[in-house]
């Protein structure tokens, strides 16, 4: 056999592995994987943090909702929508923990708040503000 034989299989094996990897699917971002999650219908049960420090549950008489689509997210209080804006997931460190968490922008409860993604299950929604003091705001879908 020719001495061309060895790197025509090579150039073979280039092609053809250059191929399949242009084939297979990317790897699923941290955002987008807790944005598939994060659609959907959420009610807040109870709150954790601020001046207090202490877990407080969440107000049977008032009502707080949020509800997450593909590109906006609504604020319900007592069945009346009271805010409602596009939001977008994006990576940064926390001023809290100093670890990367997923953040939220949106339109803020206050105006004030800059918010992540502290957990997020099919069931379970933890949003947290990122300042000493601030809340910590526990959901389950609806």
């Amino acid at each position: 056999m020719p001495r061309s034989y060895p790197r025509a299989r090579h150039l073979f094996l280039l092609v053809a592995g250059l191929y399949l990897g242009a084939c297979s699917k990317a790897p699923v971002s941290p955002e987008a994987a807790k944005a598939e999650l994060l659609v959907g219908h959420w009610e807040l049960t109870q709150t954790d943090g601020g001046p207090t420090g202490g877990l407080q549950p969440a107000a049977p008489a008032e009502k707080h909702e949020l509800v997450f689509t593909s590109n906006k997210a609504t604020f319900i209080r007592n069945g009346v929508a009271t805010a409602s804006s596009t939001y977008s997931l994006f990576q940064a460190n926390s001023y809290v923990n100093r670890c990367p968490q997923t953040f939220l922008a949106y339109g803020r409860r206050s105006g004030q708040e800059k918010e992540f993604i502290e957990r997020i299950s099919p069931t379970e929604l933890v949003i947290v503000e990122d300042y000493a003091n601030g809340l910590g705001y526990y959901y389950t879908r609806r």
